[in-house]
C-alpha cells in the first residue's frame, strides 16, 4: 500500500543580521523550495494477483511523501486516451473514463494528504488483466509508475467422456470451462505415465473466460485409471477427474459401442449438472452432518420459502398491461394513456416488482407462458432502485441490471459482453435468487433444478434492489408465482 508520512515542524529561525548571513539564508530557502517541488511516483515491485469477481486495490504513492490533493492523478492502461480514472482539482472526472471502468473505480481519498494514490477496482474481469500506469502531474513536474495486475479464475471440474475407437485405441475427451488465463492440461495413465495429447480446442466466452477440450488416444491390454488434470499456473491450483476403463472396451468393439451409447446419453443429460452440483454438495457436507447437508442442499437448489412478488404499475411502460392481481404482465402494440411520472419506464418495455430488498436472501418464481423460444422477447432479473427509466440505458450490471433474456432466437445473460446460453437451458419456469450480502444473482430452472446462470459477485453498496421484467411480444406473458391463468 502507500507510504505514510510524518509532518516535520520547521525550526524557528531568526532573521540573519549580516549580509553574508542574509545571502546564505536566501540560498538555503531557494534550495528547499526546489526540493519540495520534486517527487517520484512509486508502485509495487511485483505483480498483483486478483481472481475474477473480487475487488482489488492498485497501490501507488509519492516519494518523498507529500500532499497530493492539489495534483492531477490519472490512472491509464497504455496511453492517455485509455483513462481508467482521473482526479483533478479535487474532483473525480467520470466523463474521462473508458466505458468498461465507469462505476468500477474509486481513488482512495483518505490517503491523498499523505501521498497515497491507491485505486480500488471492483468486480475484477479477465479484460482487466495487464499493465496500469499511475501518473501524477503538477504545474512543473510529471512522474509515473507502472502496476502489473494478473487476473485469474478457477474453472470447473473436468468432464471426461469416451468418444470413439481410433488407431487401435479409445479416443477420450476432457472438457472444462471458466478458466483464466488459458489453463494447462495433463493426462496421466494408471502407472503415472504422462500421455501425449493428440488435439486440443480452446475458446473463450463473452466474459473472456476460457473453455478447453483436450483429446488423448488410450490403448491397453487390461483395466486401468485415466486422469485428466487442468491447472491454473497463476493460482498454482488445479482441478482433476479420473475414469476407469475396463479391458472389454479395448477388445470388443460391439460391446464397447453399446456401453458408449449409454455413457454418452448419460453425459448429455448430466453435463450441466455434474461439476457444479457435486462441488456444491461436497462443500456443504464438509460443514454439516449428512442429513442436514441433504436438507440444506435441496433448500439451496429450490428454496421452499419463496418471496411473493407483485408488479408495480407506477413503473410499467405504457405498452405493458398488468393483471388485476399485479402478478401477470403482457405487451400490446398500442400505448396506453398513463401519467408521465418519473418512476415510469419510457424507452424499454420494463416493469419493476413492488417489493424492495436491501439485505438477506430472496427468491421468487416466474413462469413464461405462451411462446418461450422462437421469436419471443422477454427478460427476467434484478435491478437497482436507481436504474435509469427515462432513456436508453445499457441493460447490464453496469446499468444496474442483472438478468437473463430471450431475444431474436437467442438466450443470453445480460453481462456487459453478452453471455449466450445453450438452448437446452431455455426454461419455462425460472427461480430468481438474490443474495444481497454476497452480491450474487442466480437463475435456476424450476422444472429440473439446474442452474441456468450466476452473475459474478457484485457490490450492491447498500442499494435497494427490485425484481425486473422486460417483455416485447404479444405471444408471451410473464406470470409470477401464485397468479392464475
Amino acid at each position: 500500500m502507500g507510504a505514510t508520512c510524518t509532518r516535520r515542524l520547521r525550526p524557528q529561525m531568526g532573521f540573519p543580521a549580516s549580509p553574508r548571513g542574509l545571502l546564505s539564508y536566501f540560498l538555503t530557502l531557494h534550495v528547499l523550495r526546489l526540493g519540495s517541488a520534486e517527487f517520484r511516483v512509486v508502485g509495487p515491485d511485483r505483480p498483483l494477483l486478483a481472481t475474477v469477481g473480487q475487488d482489488v486495490v492498485l497501490p501507488c504513492h509519492l516519494s518523498p511523501c507529500a500532499d497530493a490533493r492539489s495534483l492531477e492523478i490519472r490512472w491509464i492502461r497504455h496511453q492517455f486516451s485509455e483513462t481508467v480514472h482521473l482526479y483533478r482539482n479535487g474532483e473525480d472526472l467520470d466523463w474521462a473514463q473508458m466505458r468498461e471502468y465507469i462505476g468500477r473505480t474509486q481513488l482512495v481519498r483518505d490517503g491523498l494528504s499523505s501521498g497515497t494514490l491507491d485505486l480500488r477496482l471492483t468486480g475484477v474481469r479477465p479484460s482487466d488483466d495487464g499493465q496500469y500506469i499511475c501518473t501524477v502531474r503538477d504545474a512543473a513536474s510529471y512522474e509515473e509508475a507502472m502496476v502489473e495486475l494478473e487476473v485469474a479464475a478457477m474453472g470447473s471440474v473436468p468432464l471426461i467422456s469416451l468418444e470413439a475407437h481410433q488407431d487401435g485405441g479409445i479416443r477420450v475427451v476432457c472438457g472444462s470451462a471458466g478458466w483464466y488465463p488459458q489453463p494447462e492440461v495433463l493426462w496421466k495413465a494408471a502407472n503415472g505415465q504422462r500421455l501425449p495429447s493428440v488435439s486440443q480446442r480452446r475458446s473463450s466466452d463473452e466474459r473472456g473466460l476460457f473453455e478447453i477440450q483436450d483429446v488423448v488416444v488410450v490403448s491397453g491390454k487390461g483395466d486401468g485409471n485415466l486422469s485428466c488434470v487442468v491447472r491454473n499456473s497463476r493460482l498454482e491450483q488445479e482441478q482433476a477427474s479420473s475414469l476407469h476403463i475396463s479391458a472389454p472396451f479395448f477388445h470388443n468393439a460391439r460391446h464397447w459401442m453399446a456401453a458408449l451409447g449409454v455413457f454418452l446419453m448419460l453425459s448429455v443429460v448430466s453435463f450441466g449438472v455434474i461439476a457444479y452440483l457435486w462441488r456444491r454438495k461436497v462443500g456443504l457436507s464438509r460443514t454439516l452432518g449428512k442429513r442436514d447437508a441433504e436438507l440444506a442442499w435441496r433448500k439451496f437448489l429450490l428454496p421452499e420459502n419463496q418471496d411473493v412478488v407483485t408488479l408495480d404499475p407506477n413503473t410499467a411502460h405504457s405498452q405493458l398491461v398488468l393483471s388485476a392481481d399485479r402478478r401477470r404482465v403482457r405487451w400490446q402494440s398500442e400505448e396506453r394513456d398513463l401519467p408521465n411520472i418519473p418512476e415510469r419506464f419510457t424507452y424499454w418495455f420494463c416493469v419493476l416488482g413492488q417489493e424492495r430488498f436491501r439485505e438477506g436472501r430472496h427468491c421468487w418464481e416466474v413462469e413464461v407462458k405462451g411462446e418461450v423460444g422462437g421469436e419471443s422477447r422477454w427478460g427476467i432479473g434484478v435491478a437497482k432502485e436507481s436504474v435509469e427509466r427515462r432513456g436508453r440505458s445499457f441493460l447490464s450490471p453496469d446499468g444496474g441490471i442483472w438478468a437473463v433474456r430471450h431475444k431474436g432466437g437467442r438466450f443470453a445473460s445480460l453481462t456487459s459482453r453478452r453471455t449466450f446460453l445453450p438452448r437446452f437451458l431455455l426454461p419455462s419456469r425460472i427461480c430468481v435468487c438474490l443474495d444481497c450480502a454476497r452480491g450474487l444473482v442466480t437463475f435456476l430452472d424450476v422444472n429440473t433444478g439446474v442452474e441456468i446462470f450466476t452473475f459474478p459477485p457484485a457490490s450492491f453498496k447498500g442499494e435497494t434492489l427490485r425484481p425486473w421484467f422486460w417483455i416485447g411480444t404479444e405471444k408471451t406473458q410473464l406470470c409470477l408465482r401464485g397468479s392464475t391463468s
